[in-house]
């Protein structure tokens, strides 16, 4: 039986809530989709890096907003699994356009977000009350679409240089978001697993970790009591790194990429779609 959308958001949220790590390889189209689907994986998030890119397009809200959900609409008609978004900071000068964006959203067949608290990667912070006033909004939405969407509220203070208040001001962003309606936060590149520890100990909510290279170790985070790991565009750097070197070596008359061991076959990719 196919899950209904307001069933996938309320799996969605319980994932959040086991004892093991939510582990979200994301993913950039269909095709991502079902293979990752297909090894196992009960649920699906977007990056936006990978998805802008895909499409020809630089991070940042450069991509038109129809055309990120006409993606967002393939790759939930491809899988039937939660799928959140990676929305940036939601594609809206004001908060009755980002109503209209989750709408689209939740029309596209998604059932979570991930929503960010600055503009260029960090270096404006949006004041508390303008983004928890955006939290709002989306769980109004959700309510009105009986959709429980899951809110993964992102906050870029980890972006800025490092102070001895970080960690703090982090604390009193994530609570304000969870008043909002948040159901996760997520902090993006904390530096380190003390200062994952010193969240924790100070929050009760969800947190989301990228894996990056100060923060990869996955049993570690699950023992510390993170919620979800996220990727970000670690797979597809992954594969853009495999087609270069191939093609590299083409180049210098050296097919051996092509014949690794290991490799996906024929009848594997043409068995996703």
């Amino acid at each position: 039986m196919l899950l209904t959308q307001k069933e996938k958001a309320d799996l969605f949220r319980q994932q959040h809530l086991a004892p093991q790590l939510l582990i979200l390889p994301n993913i950039w189209d269909p095709l991502s989709a079902k293979l990752i689907a297909s090894l196992g994986y009960q649920s699906l998030a977007t990056a936006s890096v990978a998805t802008n890119l895909i499409a020809g397009f630089p991070d940042g809200e450069h991509i038109p907003y129809k055309k990120l959900m006409e993606n967002v609409s393939h790759i939930t008609a491809a899988v039937d699994l939660p799928v959140s978004v990676d929305l940036e900071s939601g594609f809206a000068d004001n908060i009755a356009q980002l109503k209209d964006n989750i709408k689209m959203l939740l029309d596209a067949g998604a059932i979570g977000l991930n929503i960010e608290d600055s503009h260029d990667h960090g270096k404006m912070m949006t004041p508390i009350h303008e983004q928890c006033l955006k939290i709002e909004a989306i769980r109004e939405v959700g309510i009105q679409y009986n959709v429980p969407i899951v809110i993964n509220a992102r906050t870029d203070l980890f972006f800025q240089p490092v102070q001895k208040d970080t960690v703090n001001l982090a604390v009193e962003r994530a609570k304000a978001y969870q008043l909002a309606g948040a159901d996760c936060v997520y902090p993006i590149v904390i530096p380190g697993y003390h200062e994952i520890a010193q969240l924790l100990e100070n929050l009760d909510v969800p947190i989301n970790i990228l894996l990056y290279g100060q923060i990869r170790d996955l049993k570690e985070l699950e023992s510390l009591g993170v919620s979800r790991v996220s990727v970000g565009p670690g797979l597809l750097k992954l594969a853009l790194s495999q087609m270069k070197q191939a093609a590299e070596g083409l180049l210098n008359y050296s097919t051996d990429e092509f014949f690794k061991e290991g490799q996906i076959t024929f009848d594997v990719m043409s068995s996703l779609v």
